[in-house]
């Protein structure tokens, strides 16, 4: 039987709060702020951060001197947001909603965002669309997305072979990590694009090491251990191969190079 889309959005809401993803958030902090940098987020601008984690684009938007709303569907995710930014003592609005359903009134931001976030949203029209609807003409929307053939695309492609095959309306994550899927999903609402490549570098004592730190609290990993039991092994072993094959340390250490693209949209 096919899976409901509300079915759907409810195992993301319990796929993404296992684990501790705020611990692992850390790593990729540079994102966000390569993010804001790229929007050019400045004081008095209303930013819309979507599908914001644990806010790594929302926290560096508000220390720019923007008017920050972060939106997430999941609840644990928003309370560990709401730590980190009362922790910097900065202001954000925090709003638990759905990329597909902005609960915003047409043109409120002046810059929309996300971070390796809006990605995993099942309908990537419709999430591309509702950015478009909720920004003003002359603004810009901001994203960074996994690129497909990058260690990070090529880690989800691996839990994708072990786990169920998701509903036909669900897209893969990683297309949004190609230039002309985003100039597809974005089409004449668009004046003008700006593609770029970066590389977020991931820093630990061993590969095996991260590897466990990993697997312990990202919560896609979380679950598929759960369903998998014995054979998570295997899934295992496969992100050992690829993380492997992409380290550039040669000392024991990991030095581990996640490619993604940034991507800017001016309306």
């Amino acid at each position: 039987m096919a899976v409901q889309l509300d079915e759907f959005k409810t195992r993301q809401r319990e796929v993404w709060g296992a684990g501790d993803y705020a611990t692992l958030s850390e790593y990729i902090s540079d994102i966000g702020a390569r993010v804001v940098e790229g929007a050019g987020v400045e004081p008095g601008l209303d930013v819309l951060d979507v599908a914001c984690g644990t806010g790594n684009a929302a926290i560096q938007a508000a220390r720019a001197g923007g008017r920050v709303t972060a939106l997430d569907l999941v609840p644990k995710l928003l309370e560990q947001g709401r730590a980190k930014a009362a922790a910097a003592e900065l202001e954000v609005e925090w709003v638990e909603g759905d990329a597909e359903e902005l609960p915003f009134e047409d043109e409120s931001f002046d810059r929309v965002l996300s971070t390796v976030g809006h990605m995993f949203a099942p309908r990537h029209q419709r999430v591309a669309d509702e950015m478009i609807r909720v920004c003003r003409h002359g603004g810009s929307i901001v994203t960074a997305s996994w690129t497909p053939d990058g260690v990070a695309g090529q880690t989800l492609r691996a839990g994708g072979e072990f786990m169920p095959p998701p509903p036909d309306y669900a897209s893969p994550p990683i297309l949004w990590g190609t230039e002309d899927y985003v100039q597809e999903r974005f089409g004449a609402a668009a004046t003008g694009f700006d593609f770029q490549r970066h590389v977020n570098w991931i820093e630990w004592d061993s590969l095996e090491g991260f590897v466990d730190h990993f697997v312990e609290r990202m919560g896609p990993m979380v679950v598929a251990h759960s369903l998998l039991g014995e054979r998570f092994g295997e899934l295992r072993a496969r992100i050992v191969e690829i993380w492997a094959g992409a380290n550039q340390a040669d000392d024991g250490s990991l030095r581990l190079p996640q490619e993604y693209l940034l991507s800017i949209v001016r309306l």
